[in-house]
């Protein structure tokens, strides 16, 4: 989820091109964007301990019983750079599908990734694909309107599935140093715990001063439900805020391949150009 931010730019060219040159595919799955976290009404600051290292175990509990069900739901949306990104999954602990939907000035850009296993696959609008799976726009419009095969000796593989299993979808809820624990809040009507923290990942750095907030049941077996993180506005980039809800512990979710499917390396393949030499 995170790659999106490092590709930003590249994103408003391509979606917006997609609007001069083509079409949706017919094959394309759609999804309006939303903004899935219910307004959170905080409650008088209720520290959860006077130590960051309880509110840092808190964090590694709820991800770690998070990480230990069977299945989850998750809707994220990042706003920036005035792009919108909506993508929604549905993952267990070995596979996942998800769609993802980019919006610019009127103008989507639209891709559903499924991972079975250790095999991932991808179908979607030429804009997306050169973006989101970074292709050159020469193999993405190759590759649009088809679902594409991607295995772990394809360089893109560990981008391409990520956010596809239990497992990663918490590895993506992790905050960094220094985290605190701030107050108690109620969101959906449940009362949370909010633990505070450094966001860094994919695409942010400890000097992009992001921050974000995860929001915890509470009990002994709590879980993670929300989170928020929004790196500040700099002098070349726009501020950019991502929402991430968590729910529908242990829905059925079963993910078949594709009934038919083209290798990416069959694709990378076919879009090479071969320069012969000059014989004089």
């Amino acid at each position: 989820m995170r790659k999106l931010l490092v590709a930003f730019g590249v994103v408003a060219v391509g979606v917006g091109a997609s609007a001069c040159s083509s079409t949706p595919s017919a094959t394309s799955t759609t999804s309006s964007v939303t903004h899935p976290r219910a307004s959170t009404t905080s409650l008088p600051a209720v520290p959860v301990t006077g130590s960051s290292n309880t509110a840092t175990q808190a964090m590694k509990a709820a991800l770690r019983h998070g990480g230990s069900r069977p299945s989850l739901h998750y809707v994220s949306t990042s706003i920036g750079n005035g792009l919108t990104t909506t993508i929604v999954g549905d993952v267990n602990q070995t596979s996942g599908t998800q769609t993802i939907v980019v919006s610019y000035q009127g103008v989507k850009a639209t891709m559903v990734i499924e991972l079975v296993g250790h095999e991932a696959y991808f179908r979607g609008d030429a804009a997306a694909i050169e973006v989101l799976i970074n292709l050159t726009a020469r193999q993405s419009s190759a590759a649009a309107g088809q679902w594409v095969s991607v295995v772990p000796a394809d360089s893109v593989y560990e981008s391409t599935a990520a956010a596809l299993t239990v497992g990663s979808v918490m590895s993506e809820l992790a905050l960094s140093p220094p985290i605190s624990g701030e107050r108690t809040a109620i969101d959906g009507g449940r009362s949370v715990v909010e633990i505070s923290g450094a966001w860094v990942g994919e695409g942010i750095t400890a000097k992009d001063h992001a921050t974000a907030e995860l929001e915890v049941t509470k009990g002994a077996a709590s879980l993670p439900v929300a989170f928020n993180g929004v790196m500040p506005a700099t002098a070349s980039a726009s501020r950019f805020a991502e929402k991430l809800v968590v729910s529908k512990w242990g829905e059925a979710v079963h993910v078949v391949p594709p009934a038919s499917s083209v290798p990416l390396a069959t694709i990378l393949k076919s879009t090479t150009t071969t320069t012969q030499p000059v014989v004089v």
